[in-house]
């Protein structure tokens, strides 16, 4: 059904390609806004988090809960906890006893992991900087859960989103016809216009401009690495905007100090920057002070001595992840934050940087952009690695469960590297050992 109405989006104009998407739209915000997200909406919106020990009673509660359900609800940690007795873990620290599992664990004992079936689940697909994708079950109330707060720290910041115009630039597949000057659908359904991010080259950089202006968002958010683009295009050409931002709100990479300078000057407004991820990782949202702050009522993050994430969701009981290694590194932060909140600071997350690679035609394509990818990609593909020597060439290469794969599979992993690069490109079946040890999603050697 999906890759049906997928062809038929392909073949419309694009006007009616707005009537789908924005059908699609209020089926998802039918499943984001229900009843329960209104209630935990109100619930967050009146939080401070002025208390430290509130917050730790809080958080080992809701940690106890959860093992209780995974191990009544999850085959696979039942059987990963044999032998532990959880009443024994009474604080975060007593969580060392419990066993890391990574996404190859989870990938591999998925249907004995996951807690619902998945005709009762919403379905979300993983990428980033491993390669690998992963599908993702979760309940209906643990979306509306995450979506509230996501809500709620928004609005902390001035920002009711259900109010006011949104201009997205991410990763979705949009455009299909190669001339084309209208480079955004529109999602009527949540005032939201969509824009192409594979499309933004210095000749049509003016394009999305003006219709930024015409369009008038009163929030931006999306890809840093798209709207830096668009930021230093304005800085450089002292473009005058017409429409007054209320906050721009940033995700899937790095956001760098010079990021936020550039983007600042040019719209006028301040950058908000959060954590999260299509697992459901624990919260990382910013404060009114611009500092970035680790929400404990979403979980527990805790780091090894690499410095690597090893979190622990309490929005994700449809796919339990408890003591996961994500794979992003985590700087903490010293100090109190004059916000009020007492939740840990973070100095930053690494693990999304903003590499590319070069399209023929001197576009760029992002990090985040391949994490869509691989999010498409069946969970047959276990590793994709993209190397690259010249903008027309480009070395795709990848491993596979080959007890799962099938022709079927790798043309749906083709079809949507197709679409951003073209045909011009050569498959490997297998990634080379690095004598490093370490693994790189983009190797670029394009200076």
């Amino acid at each position: 059904m999906k890759s049906l109405l997928s062809t038929i989006y392909k073949k419309l104009p694009a006007i009616f390609q707005d009537v789908m998407i924005s059908f699609y739209g209020a089926k998802l915000k039918r499943q984001r806004y229900g009843e329960q997200y209104w209630n935990y909406l109100d619930h967050y919106k009146r939080k401070t988090y002025p208390d430290l020990r509130e917050e730790k009673e809080n958080q080992i509660s809701e940690l106890k809960e959860l093992l209780n359900y995974a191990i009544s609800n999850s085959p696979f940690y039942a059987e990963l906890y044999s032998g532990i007795d959880l009443d024994q873990i009474r604080s975060v620290e007593d969580m060392s006893g419990l066993p890391v599992v990574n996404k190859e664990d989870i990938r591999a004992n998925s249907d004995s992991v996951y807690t619902i079936p998945e005709r009762d689940a919403i379905v979300s697909y993983t990428g980033g900087t491993t390669g690998k994708s992963l599908k993702v079950l979760f309940r209906l109330e643990d979306v509306q859960k995450r979506m509230a707060y996501l809500d709620a720290f928004k609005y902390r910041v001035g920002v009711d989103v259900h109010k006011l115009r949104k201009a997205t630039f991410s990763g979705r597949n949009l455009i299909y016809r190669k001339r084309t000057k209208r480079l955004w659908r529109n999602n009527w359904a949540y005032k939201q216009r969509l824009y192409s991010t594979f499309h933004i080259t210095e000749e049509n950089l003016p394009v999305y401009i003006n219709n930024l202006n015409k369009f008038k968002p009163e929030v931006l958010n999306g890809f840093v690495s798209a709207i830096y683009e668009l930021a230093e295009y304005i800085n450089r050409k002292n473009i005058v905007l017409t429409f007054t931002l209320k906050g721009i709100f940033t995700t899937s990479e790095t956001l760098l100090a010079h990021h936020r300078e550039s983007i600042e000057k040019a719209f006028d407004t301040k950058v908000y920057d959060q954590y999260a991820s299509a697992e459901g990782a624990p919260f990382i949202t910013q404060c009114a002070e611009g500092n970035l702050h680790f929400n404990m009522d979403t979980g527990v993050i805790e780091t090894n001595v690499k410095s690597e994430m090893i979190v622990t969701s309490f929005t994700s009981y449809g796919t339990p992840l408890i003591r996961y290694n994500i794979g992003d590194l985590l700087v903490w932060k010293d100090g109190v934050c004059k916000c009020g909140s007492c939740h840990p600071l973070v100095e930053s997350i690494e693990g999304r940087k903003v590499d590319y690679l070069y399209k023929p035609d001197g576009g760029k394509v992002s990090m985040s952009h391949l994490a869509d990818v691989i999010k498409g990609i069946p969970n047959s593909i276990t590793k994709m690695q993209f190397i690259q020597t010249s903008p027309a060439r480009l070395q795709v290469l990848y491993e596979a469960d080959h007890e799962l794969l099938t022709d079927a599979h790798k043309e749906s992993m083709m079809k949507e590297l197709r679409y951003r690069f073209g045909d011009e490109m050569i498959y490997t079946d297998h990634i080379p050992k690095e004598k490093s040890g370490k693994f790189s999603l983009i190797k670029n050697s394009i200076s």
